[in-house]
């Protein structure tokens, strides 16, 4: 079963995927909150530590989704336009109508443009759009350009803001597109496709990039393969464009990596593995590219062996806190992270909606800057979630009622 493509399980058991150990109701989840929780971090303060600083609470949330609704649930008008009030609720404002399933999107280094894929459905070339932002209006920027393969699901902007990189998720490939002066995009200067798989045979018979990341230098580019079982690394030339693969790590057998985020100091990436639902804790040696795994976590309570699939993870810029969401359980969870940051302890597991359990969806998680509120895009639960985080205790608690939303995908905060 691919989670960004099947019918979502209606609710009931979840069965063990390998046939090992108990299969789990989901209705039953975990909660530590409190006291409780804050003993169990260790520590009560919220200065931030060396390494990260917070910015200040999101003034505005883009909404990103399908306009051509996925699982025959009804689509959304285009780019969702909302502001984020003081107390971490959302208000949608507008859309922008001129493009077609906008399943993510992100910003410029400026945070002054916005950039989005056009996640075109039946094996499609996708396309990558630009706007500059104005207020509560996006401005579109030229045309739109080739994501250069068929589905693209993810992109990001070189720090210095002169290269946009997507992933194609069914045709494997990577793009690397120019960032004009005005914030609009060129043609692709270079294309490049995985080629490995996997065991498992629906999710894995081919590449499968699911995100692109750069490390902190920004000389290298880090792309996580659900289909391959394998962070692959590259070099990357900020003059030219261009990538040299480095290496790749394998982190198991029918693991399938989604997403990933680098600790705040930089020594360490956490990855979720949507197949193996669990966070990986990656040390990264800046000086060679090479990833070596440290741990694992799992995304659900212990004793529960579900089939679920864990979606984008953050880490809070002081880097006690890591967040992710789950779909099957169709929760948010938060970690604390260990003062090493080697590894990860769960604190707590909130329902994203009070819909049952396996038909919500959250595809997406956002942390807002400030560290105190977490957002879920809950596809097929057609709603936009919004939690307060606790930073002393890791605890979440819902900040607002859902926003009603047809087939969110992404939340991008600014």
């Amino acid at each position: 079963m691919n989670p960004d493509r099947t019918q979502p399980d209606p609710g009931g058991t979840l069965p063990d995927p390998g046939g090992q150990g108990p299969s789990y109701t989901r209705r039953r989840l975990l909660t530590l909150a409190g006291a409780g929780a804050a003993a169990a971090l260790g520590w009560s303060g919220t200065t931030a530590a060396a390494g990260g600083t917070p910015r200040p609470h999101a003034h505005h949330a883009y909404i990103g989704g399908f306009t051509i609704g996925e699982y025959g649930l009804p689509g959304l008008p285009g780019i969702g336009v909302a502001t984020v009030d003081a107390a971490g609720r959302l208000r949608l404002r507008g859309w922008q109508r001129d493009i077609a399933n906008p399943s993510y999107l992100t910003l410029s280094p400026g945070r002054d443009h916005l950039y989005a894929v056009s996640q075109l459905p039946h094996g499609a070339t996708g396309a990558v759009h630009a706007y500059r932002i104005d207020g509560d209006r996006l401005h579109p920027l030229g045309r739109p350009r080739s994501s250069g393969g068929a589905a693209p699901v993810h992109l990001a902007v070189h720090p210095e803001g002169r290269f946009l990189l997507t992933v194609n998720y069914d045709s494997g490939h990577i793009v690397v597109l120019p960032v004009a002066g005005d914030g609009g995009l060129g043609e692709a200067v270079q294309v490049i496709r995985h080629r490995g798989r996997g065991p498992d045979p629906v999710e894995q018979r081919g590449p499968h990039p699911h995100m692109i990341a750069f490390d902190p230098r920004g000389t290298r580019v880090l792309v996580p393969d659900k289909g391959d079982d394998h962070v692959h690394v590259y070099d990357f030339d900020t003059r030219a464009g261009r990538l040299t693969p480095v290496g790749a790590t394998r982190l198991g057998s029918r693991v399938g990596p989604r997403h990933l985020v680098f600790h705040p100091r930089g020594h360490l990436a956490y990855v979720t593995n949507e197949l193996g639902h669990t966070v990986s804790v990656l040390a990264y040696d800046a000086a060679t590219g090479r990833l070596t795994p440290v741990s694992h976590a799992s995304v659900a309570p212990p004793g529960i062996n579900p089939r679920n699939a864990p979606s984008a993870v953050h880490v809070t810029a002081d880097g006690r806190l890591l967040v992710t969401a789950d779909r099957g359980l169709d929760t948010v969870e938060s970690f604390r992270v260990s003062p090493s940051g080697r590894t990860l302890t769960l604190l707590e597991s909130q329902p994203v909606t009070a819909k049952a359990p396996g038909t919500r969806w959250p595809r997406d998680v956002a942390l807002d800057g400030s560290g105190r509120y977490v957002y879920t895009a809950n596809q097929a639960g057609q709603s936009v979630s919004a939690f307060r985080l606790d930073r002393a205790t890791g605890r979440l608690t819902p900040a607002a009622a859902p926003l009603r939303v047809a087939s969110p995908s992404c939340v991008l905060l600014r």
